[in-house]
């Protein structure tokens, strides 16, 4: 479900809307990515993050990146591999 383009953390926009998660999820998904950030994440401007969601079912999370724990999940699908 998608959501209004939201602001980063120093009040500049991202570029698109975030999709909607229900907020268990979306604290999963935001944790995941900041233990890893420092070696997968950091330096992207876009990437993606699989994991399973809170369905049991697994994911991949695309997000924007505009540093640590400051991202916009903005596509989420189903992992088929």
């Amino acid at each position: 479900m998608q959501k209004g383009i939201p602001i980063d953390a120093k009040g500049y926009s991202f570029s698109r809307p975030a999709y909607l998660l229900d907020y268990r999820e979306y604290s999963k998904i935001i944790s995941e990515i900041n233990q890893i950030y420092e070696v997968q994440y950091r330096g992207k401007r876009i990437a993606a993050h699989t994991s399973f969601g809170i369905d049991g079912i697994a994911y991949v999370y695309y997000f924007e990146n505009h540093g640590f724990d400051d991202y916009n999940i903005f596509n989420k699908v189903v992992d088929n591999h």
